[in-house]
């Protein structure tokens, strides 16, 4: 097989709320009484905890108020949330659905065993997309790789192709348990077969490794890099959540930018679905420095009658140590970039800062979570129910159905600079053969890539990522996807 040209089937992935991009574990409010009732006391003190919550400060709260007694108090609390809320109708910013007509909610509530900073596992984040290499096997294309860890050792890299796990072929029938085996770090000590797809090379032939889990820290700052282009230095930011408990690596890198004296940013959002609006004030106030401080980035707007918080927050830019002073950004972005991440995308165009915006449409999550944490009987739980609203200093916030980018790179254009399949990984971070890397360079340069002319366009620019877009083979399936919000920790 041409693995070149990618000849290969792409399965379309429906995804759920599951486990979140940012994680804050720990700093749990005192355990409630004990019931001593057993499972079914512990299932109601939670819904009790549940209701709360919903009933002072959901957004929708007036239609909250107005159904809670048809509410079904007997359903395990893990179920309770969902089947409520699944009673509304006026919540229609509060998810989305799948390809199948199913909904999915923002707002979620469950049990917390995450740990600050530190995860164990392999070091791999996959994509949430199925290759069909043939008529039984399946593929999964690793989507990123954390410094410092077994698979970074191992020569692991964006984009490479998992075909084998513990010498047997992926499969409809077990690529579910393999999947969460590697994101999740619980196989143990494994052995990959892997195929790396494309390079800047061309292809390259399978290859064996063998990884064991380990402790690291899963920095969102997951790439970075300084290059001059065309007399040009621009730098290169790959950023996958706004945690918080990573701020000060991301200033760290920028600056690095400043000490490099870059005149460009490519900020690469695509695998980023949101976070803390701390982490996102420190991001763009350092891309803007102090000119823009005390300005306004977001507002969050809750339901008048929440009666746990103000109707309304400000989020302002400030001095955090870093100042780039770009006055324009091109940012990559895909139908993983949300909440948080379209929150900068209008944060800056509320400020009237240019942005140049490379890849598809956005998620469209222009709403977010109050957070908070409560061990019940227990059960150490985080509970995020949809609170708020977010728009920009313009007053606009009207960005639901996703944004689009000024180059759709899943759609034809004119370079022919195209991946039907985008953002499936193809190589490594800021190759060649990616060509929403490619096309952000060439807008990021003021270089036109939208007409039929291409007289004047460096022709290292013209590289073409070939891609397919034939008819999945198999029925579509259900594989988990991280976290989506714009998060406020909030204490009681």
């Amino acid at each position: 097989m041409n693995m070149s040209r990618l000849h290969i089937a792409i399965c379309a992935i429906a995804a759920s709320v599951a486990v979140g991009c940012t994680n804050y574990g720990g700093n749990y409010f005192p355990d409630d009484k004990p019931s001593g009732g057993g499972q079914q006391s512990d299932d109601l003190a939670i819904i009790n905890y549940i209701d709360q919550r919903l009933e002072e400060e959901y957004y929708w709260l007036d239609e909250v108020r107005e159904k809670s007694a048809t509410f079904n108090r007997r359903l395990p609390w893990e179920e309770y949330l969902k089947a409520s809320l699944s009673k509304l109708t006026t919540n229609s910013d509060d998810g989305y659905y799948n390809h199948n007509g199913q909904r999915y909610y923002y707002s979620f509530i469950r049990e917390d065993v995450s740990t600050r900073a530190q995860t164990s596992g392999y070091g791999i984040s996959l994509h949430y997309t199925l290759l069909a290499l043939d008529q039984v096997r399946l593929g999964i294309a690793v989507e990123w790789v954390y410094e410092g860890t077994p698979a970074a050792e191992s020569g692991i890299r964006r984009g490479d192709i998992i075909v084998k796990y513990n010498n047997a072929d992926i499969t409809r029938d077990n690529y579910m348990t393999v999947f969460n085996a590697i994101q999740n770090g619980t196989g143990g000590t494994i052995r990959l077969m892997l195929k790396r797809q494309l390079t800047d090379e061309g292809e390259t032939d399978s290859f064996n490794t063998q990884i064991d889990v380990a402790t690291y820290a899963p920095s969102p700052v997951v790439f970075s890099s300084v290059n001059e282009e065309y007399g040009t230095k621009i730098g290169y930011l790959v950023y996958t959540s706004f945690d918080t408990e990573y701020d000060e690596e991301l200033l760290s890198t920028l600056q690095g930018f400043q000490a490099e004296g870059i005149e460009a940013l490519i900020l690469d959002l695509r695998c980023n679905s949101g976070g803390n609006i701390i982490s996102a004030i420190k991001l763009v106030s350092a891309i803007l420095g102090t000119e823009y401080n005390e300005r306004l980035l977001c507002e969050v707007r809750r339901n008048p009658l929440n009666s746990r918080a103000e109707a309304s927050t400000e989020f302002l830019l400030e001095d955090v140590g870093v100042a780039l002073n770009l006055r324009e950004v091109t940012i990559i972005c895909s139908e993983n970039s949300a909440s948080a991440s379209e929150m900068v995308i209008e944060g800056l165009r509320g400020l009237d800062i240019p942005v140049k915006l490379v890849g598809n449409r956005t998620e469209g999550k222009n709403c977010g979570m109050d957070v908070s944490y409560r061990t019940i009987n227990g059960t150490h739980l985080e509970y995020a129910p949809i609170t708020f609203m977010c728009f920009n200093a313009k007053g606009f916030g009207d960005f639901g159905e996703g944004i689009e980018p000024d180059i759709n790179i899943s759609t034809e254009n004119s370079l022919d600079l195209t991946d039907k399949n985008y953002p499936l990984p193809r190589c490594t971070w800021g190759g060649s053969g990616d060509a929403a890397y490619v096309a952000a360079l060439a807008m990021t340069l003021n270089i036109d890539i939208t007409t039929t002319s291409q007289s004047n366009v460096p022709a290292s620019l013209l590289t073409t990522l070939l891609a397919t877009s034939e008819e999945c083979r198999y029925d579509e399936v259900s594989l988990p996807r991280r976290f989506i919000g714009t998060r406020i920790i909030v204490e009681e």
